[in-house]
């Protein structure tokens, strides 16, 4: 009788544990799982995809809870950059683990910029797939297999598309306005009655920025706000603050974020030549904060020179 009561419990847990994680997955999908989306705006806008009008190789890793056991931990790796003037292409890949549920994600941008007066003003889109898996080890543990548990071993794709406008006036104002996972699809049905109504919501981010510069100083200040409704997570409000001295050579900030995950957050960076760096450390302000050392974001940018400077330089 125990034993039949510990297999029911571990195959409970197990749902919960899938669930979840899946869950979270489509939350590490959502732009605003990365805190740094505010540093590097094409990570939450594909609008903002090769917008200055360079090229750009970057790396960011995020561990959410930390020593906690079953934490997610989140991979990306995107190129983009600027062609032909006012045309900006981007690639994409995502690897997210949380428990015993995995995910692989990878995506293309697109993004078109038009130049005004004092403004500059881009619309972009992003398409990719995402092949969301559970770890094999679960399956013979459950006595009465889950439908939407099985899926999940046997893995399954889903279709994801985004779009969203980035804009900046006078070299000072930011503007963005993004739908991540407005389009997210299943390309195969799961077997059964269970239907997860929540691929119908709709998600967006608004994010608003100012940018001053105090010129006899070399320091640059920019404080900004961000309003995010994402898919499988409550409404947020970032407000942030990021300052830098000496053309970027140290960078700092400050973060909080609004609402039911309230959190604080400390940024810290440098840029070496073409190199960029940046570490955060957030902590949420719950209960759950108990229960682990917090979450770590860091974010590695690499930007090629312009083809003017290696010109110049040879």
């Amino acid at each position: 009788m125990n034993k039949k009561i510990q297999k029911y419990l571990t195959g409970l847990s197990l749902v919960t544990m899938f669930l979840l994680g899946a869950s979270s997955m489509g939350n590490a999908q959502e732009a605003g799982y990365f805190n740094h989306y505010y540093l590097q705006p094409v990570l939450i806008n594909p609008g903002a995809t090769g917008f200055t009008e360079t090229h750009q190789i970057m790396g960011a890793y995020r561990i959410n809870y930390g020593d906690f056991d079953g934490a997610p931990r989140t991979f990306t790796a995107l190129y983009h950059g600027s062609f032909a003037d006012n045309v900006g292409l981007g690639f994409q890949i995502l690897s997210d683990q949380v428990g015993a549920s995995q995910l692989l994600h990878g995506q293309l941008n697109f993004a078109y910029r038009m130049h005004l007066d004092n403004a500059i003003i881009s619309a972009g889109l992003s398409a990719g797939l995402q092949n969301f898996k559970i770890d094999d080890e679960a399956d013979p543990l459950l006595e009465h297999p889950d439908p939407l548990l099985e899926a999940g071993i046997d893995g399954y794709m889903l279709f994801d598309g985004s779009f969203g406008i980035y804009a900046e006036f006078d070299e000072k104002w930011i503007l963005g306005v993004s739908f991540p996972n407005a389009i997210k699809q299943r390309i195969e049905e799961v077997s059964g009655e269970i239907n997860l109504d929540e691929l119908n919501s709709f998600p967006y981010a608004a994010h608003f920025g100012y940018r001053h510069k105090v010129e006899n100083y070399n320091f640059t200040v920019e404080p900004s706000v961000t309003v995010k409704d994402l898919r499988y997570s409550p409404t947020l409000i970032d407000l942030n603050l990021k300052f830098s001295f000496l053309d970027e050579q140290l960078i700092g900030g400050v973060g909080y974020s609004i609402g039911d995950d309230s959190k604080a957050s400390m940024l810290l960076g440098t840029r070496i030549n073409n190199l960029k760096f940046f570490y955060s450390y957030d902590v949420s302000l719950g209960e759950f904060q108990k229960y682990n050392n917090g979450s770590h974001e860091m974010t590695l940018v690499y930007q090629f020179p312009p083809k003017e400077a290696e010109t110049v330089s040879e």
